[in-house]
């Protein structure tokens, strides 16, 4: 009997773990306009745990809407609200997503609703008119404000007011993980990044790399696939005329092969071919001295010669 009781009461310890954690899915539905991104409330069931929560929202079917095509997804969400500035909030969003017709993105945005009050809730701004699925290891209980299941603005406690948005803000990364903290990659193996980086920036451009703001390192080496500067040195280089060169300038306001000063504000400069511009300045400038040198020298002998027959 003791024995009996004793797996009982281990069965009904392992049932009260698993219901704790279980996994909870259910299926809702932003309607409103296709082209907005609708608040959707889903609550923190980790937090009163001491945990994370942890939640999946997607769509794997293209045609799985009233209209065709309407795009896909599949995003992990998991967060941590602060409740009133308990600290250790956080909200990381991994998405992945096709844009449908129109191209439009399913998700726009998310915040963490408590800042200035007690409650357990993150917000998540969702594309109208699409259903959405969803699973969690906490009940989340979605409430969407879309203007027709509840008002399309949300008056968040002690906050501003919360209402739909036109475009994804910018911190949404449309493809990839949206992390809220900073990253330390502790290896000294190579990362590697495939795409363009951006650094104060999402719009890199033509660019690989591209900083908004300024850079500091301790040395900067720049390789170049271009002609070195030294082809003045060649006996084959024609040196332009000092004539040439004030007639150039005079005209254009820069010197040759420089690039102007609009130039530069509309483009910027490739600092490789910049150092080698300008080297090729210096050593035109060289020649010039020592042409200039010769012709002094020319010029002290016929004056000597001259001295010479007073």
């Amino acid at each position: 009997m003791k024995r009996f009781l004793s797996y009982a009461i281990i069965l009904l310890a392992l049932c009260a773990s698993q219901s704790t954690f279980a996994q909870v899915t259910g299926t809702f539905t932003v309607q409103g306009d296709g082209t907005k991104f609708y608040p959707v409330i889903f609550y923190d069931g980790g937090w009163d745990n001491n945990i994370a929560s942890e939640l999946e929202i997607g769509r794997s079917i293209i045609h799985k809407n009233p209209n065709d095509w309407w795009g896909t997804i599949i995003a992990k969400f998991r967060y941590h609200v602060t409740a009133w500035g308990h600290g250790s909030n956080f909200i990381d969003a991994d998405i992945r997503q096709k844009f449908g017709n129109p191209n439009i993105a399913l998700v726009g945005g998310w915040r963490d609703i408590t800042a200035g009050n007690g409650g357990h809730q993150i917000m998540i701004w969702l594309r109208g008119s699409t259903p959405y699925y969803y699973k969690s290891d906490y009940a989340v209980n979605p409430v969407v404000y879309d203007g027709v299941a509840n008002p399309v603005t949300y008056q968040e406690v002690n906050g501003p007011v919360l209402t739909f948005k036109t475009t994804p803000d910018e911190y949404v990364n449309p493809q990839g993980m949206s992390y809220q903290n900073t990253a330390y990659f502790n290896d000294p193996g190579v990362n590697f990044f495939g795409g363009k980086i951006g650094i104060g920036t999402t719009n890199p451009g033509e660019h690989r790399l591209a900083v908004e703001g300024s850079v500091a390192a301790r040395r900067i080496k720049v390789t170049t696939s271009s002609t070195w500067a030294d082809f003045v040195f060649d006996s084959a280089y024609k040196l332009p005329s000092l004539q040439e060169v004030e007639s150039y300038v005079k005209t254009n306001k820069h010197l040759p092969e420089v690039p102007s000063a609009k130039e530069v504000k509309e483009n910027g400069i490739d600092v490789g071919e910049m150092n080698k511009v300008l080297l090729q300045k210096i050593e035109e400038l060289t020649l010039y001295i020592i042409e200039l040198k010769k012709e002094n020298e020319a010029m002290d002998k016929r004056l000597q010669r001259l001295e010479g027959k007073k």
